[in-house]
Order: structure tokens, then C-alpha cells, then sequence
């Protein structure tokens, strides 16, 4: 019978992967300007760089607390939208091996984590998978279709517009809102189809319990980014003006946190209906 529970190799994996994304995404974030010394490639300009950091810390969020989680199901779905994202990481750093600095550390953390976990972690999904009882426990809520419906629709819009820019980024330089190159557009696109598969999952997961997390993580990498725009606001000279781009981060932030707050709601009338 399933046991719901994380098992050991989710924990310790989770607890092993969350430093470096600490790591990674405080040195983005707090040092954009010196990513030719502290990071595998030298990226430019500031408003990627802080993007980039924003990512690895929404993701960081949900590796610290996958360590500690108690159900499995609640954690299961953040490996697959993971390894979306280094599976893409790995191929943009193939295909772009003469941009990284090889005798930087940096390089070689960048390039062992690359390697290793676009195969442990679905390896990891795959093995536990049937943890997952599939049932809606008490006081837990099931997200609404017309949510599920619309979520699961932008996500899959938004993870066909990832591909794409992966798959060309060249085409996509000059209508980008701030300047990019071919490695950065692949990196950027990376992150954009990790938030993808979190919104893509609503098609196939009805309960808030299994998606609250992801939804959590990345708001909170959204809001980062949010504040980066504000920062490298003079990074934004091309298609869109940075004013345009934060009403748009903003507009989506605010119907993350109705939906967070939407569901808390429910989730606390059903305990009480439970109780």
C-alpha cells in the first residue's frame, strides 16, 4: 500500500543539491557584476544575471524544504520540472562548451551537477512514484477545473515558447527586452520551462497539497526577478520598457498570491469541516 512517505535517497538528495543552489543563486543575486571570477561563464548583462539568481533561489526554496517534507506527494512533481531544467542546462553547456571558463571551480560544480542530475533525479521520480496514494486527504482541497484548466493552459503555452527559444535562440535577440546571446537565451529558457512544467501540472493533479510548494517556489522566483527588473531597470532599452515588464511580473504575482490565498482558505474551512 502506498506509504505517502519521502523516502531517504529524495531527502538526502534534496539536502545535498539545496547549498548549491543557495550558493548559486546568492552570488547572482548579490554579486551580479562579477560572474567572469565567480561563475562558470561571464555573464552579461546585470538583468540576466539577476534573472539566473532569482531561478536557482525559487528553486533552492523548494530543495530545503523537499529535505524536510513528510509526504511524498507533496514533492514528487518539483523533481520532474527540475530535471527539465538541467536537462536543458546540460545541452546549452554542450552546445556552448567554448563559453565556459574551464579552469574556474565554478566550472567544474557547474558541469558535475549538469551531468549527474538530469539522470538521478527522473531516476529518483521514477523509483518512488508509486508512494503517491492518489487520494485527497483530509484537509487538503482539490483545485478547481476552470484553475486547473487555466493553469495547465499557460503552462503549456509557456513551455512551447520555451522550446522554441531554446531550439532558435538566435531569432529571438532582438526582440528580447534587454540584450542576450544565444548561451544566455538557452539558459533563460531553461528556467522559463522549469516555471512551465509547475503551471503545465495542473492538468494532471487535482490536489492543492501536490502543487502548493511548486506554486510557492515560484512566486517567490518571480518576485526576484521582479526586484532585478527594478534594479538593472536601465538594462531595458529594446521592445518592451522595464515599466511594462514589471506590470506584467506584477499582474502575475497577484494571481499567484489569490490563488495561494484562495486555497489556504479552503484548506482551513475543510480542516474545520474535518475537525
Amino acid at each position: 500500500m502506498p506509504d505517502d512517505i519521502v523516502p531517504r535517497d529524495v531527502r538526502w538528495t534534496a539536502r545535498f543539491v539545496a547549498p548549491f543552489l543557495v550558493a548559486g543563486g546568492a552570488v547572482l543575486f548579490i554579486l551580479p557584476t562579477r560572474t567572469d571570477h565567480l561563475w562558470a561563464w561571464t555573464v552579461r548583462p546585470n538583468m540576466t544575471v539577476l534573472a539566473m539568481g532569482a531561478g536557482y533561489l525559487g528553486g533552492a526554496v523548494f530543495f530545503v524544504r523537499a529535505g524536510r517534507a513528510a509526504r511524498w506527494h507533496t514533492v514528487a512533481l518539483g523533481l520532474i520540472g527540475a530535471d527539465v531544467l538541467a536537462t536543458l542546462l546540460l545541452v546549452a553547456t554542450i552546445v556552448h562548451w567554448d563559453r565556459f571558463h574551464h579552469d574556474n571551480p565554478a566550472f567544474w560544480i557547474w558541469t558535475a551537477l549538469y551531468v549527474v542530475t538530469p539522470v538521478l533525479l527522473p531516476v529518483l521520480w521514477l523509483r518512488n512514484r508509486r508512494r503517491d496514494p492518489r487520494v485527497v486527504e483530509p484537509g487538503d482541497v482539490r483545485v478547481p477545473d476552470a484553475v486547473r484548466w487555466g493553469m495547465g493552459g499557460l503552462g503549456a503555452g509557456q513551455l512551447i515558447l520555451a522550446l522554441a527559444i531554446f531550439a532558435h535562440p538566435v531569432a529571438w535577440l532582438d526582440v528580447w527586452p534587454w540584450k542576450i546571446t544565444p548561451l544566455t537565451a538557452r539558459t533563460l529558457a531553461a528556467f522559463f520551462a522549469f516555471i512551465a512544467v509547475t503551471w503545465l501540472a495542473f492538468f494532471f493533479e487535482r490536489r492543492w497539497s501536490a502543487l502548493r510548494l511548486h506554486v510557492e517556489s515560484a512566486s517567490l522566483g518571480l518576485g526576484l526577478v521582479l526586484i532585478g527588473v527594478l534594479v538593472a531597470r536601465s538594462d531595458f532599452d529594446r521592445t518592451i520598457p522595464a515599466w511594462a515588464f514589471a506590470l506584467l511580473l506584477v499582474g502575475i504575482l497577484a494571481g499567484l498570491g489569490w490563488l495561494q490565498w484562495a486555497m489556504r482558505s479552503a484548506a482551513r474551512r475543510a480542516a474545520r469541516s474535518a475537525g
